[in-house]
């Protein structure tokens, strides 16, 4: 039974009403952004990176339907999320990270190929920064991506005040409606164009994105 409930809502039908499920939770619930004046010039793309299993708000962060491009798996839950982020009018680029050697043929490559040249052509991308079944770990997609691309990365966590969240590797978050819909943003990371180790920046990424999402919960629960 509860494999046909996810065959179902992977399929057209299911993420079409997922969507609309999502539209009445930011419709009823309160917007509350928060965190440090970006500094970059007007226009600059950016990546804007998140943990696994925050994405299903993701859209409502942005304002006049700018959606940046979004990676999203080519399969299970993730391509769940994105057919319900197309529904809402996210462009999307298909494609996943793994740390499994047996598993790289998941799109990962490609996809980062597409974000870069979305990047250089001027629009802004997102991701998540950990890769499946790693969670809250960065991995070198993000950095990479960054650096090939000369793009800044944004750190952002997103929740809502009511909330489910799953028994899952990613702890996804199940938003209810008539909630504060939190955004939080950390300050912008950039990534040297370089020979230099990527530890460091793995590290302050990492950091970033906890701290957001530390802040976010804290917002949404008013603590």
């Amino acid at each position: 039974m509860e494999e046909a409930i996810k065959s179902f809502l992977r399929g057209p039908v299911g993420s079409w009403l997922i969507s609309l499920y999502l539209r009445f939770v930011s419709l009823t619930s309160r917007h509350i952004h928060d965190g440090p004046k970006l500094k970059l010039q007007p226009g600059t793309p950016v990546i804007y990176a998140t943990w696994h299993g925050q994405n299903f708000i993701f859209a409502f962060y942005f304002k006049r339907r700018n959606y940046p491009h979004l990676m999203v798996a080519l399969h299970g839950d993730g391509k769940m999320v994105g057919q319900a982020m197309a529904y809402l009018g996210v462009p999307l680029v298909f494609g996943s990270g793994t740390t499994d050697e047996a598993q790289r043929g998941k799109g990962g490559a490609k996809a980062l190929l597409q974000m870069i040249r979305a990047l250089r052509a001027g629009h802004s991308v997102t991701l998540t920064a950990d890769v499946p079944k790693n969670a809250r770990e960065v991995g070198d997609g993000i950095l990479m991506m960054a650096r090939k691309s000369g793009a800044p990365i944004v750190p952002v966590a997103m929740t809502t005040s009511r909330r489910k969240i799953l028994p899952t590797w990613d702890k996804m978050q199940w938003n209810k409606p008539f909630s504060r819909m939190v955004f939080a943003h950390e300050a912008a990371l950039h990534v040297p164009n370089d020979d230099s180790d990527l530890e460091s920046y793995r590290a302050e990424l990492k950091s970033a994105l906890d701290a957001a999402q530390s802040r976010a919960f804290a917002l949404a629960d008013r603590r």
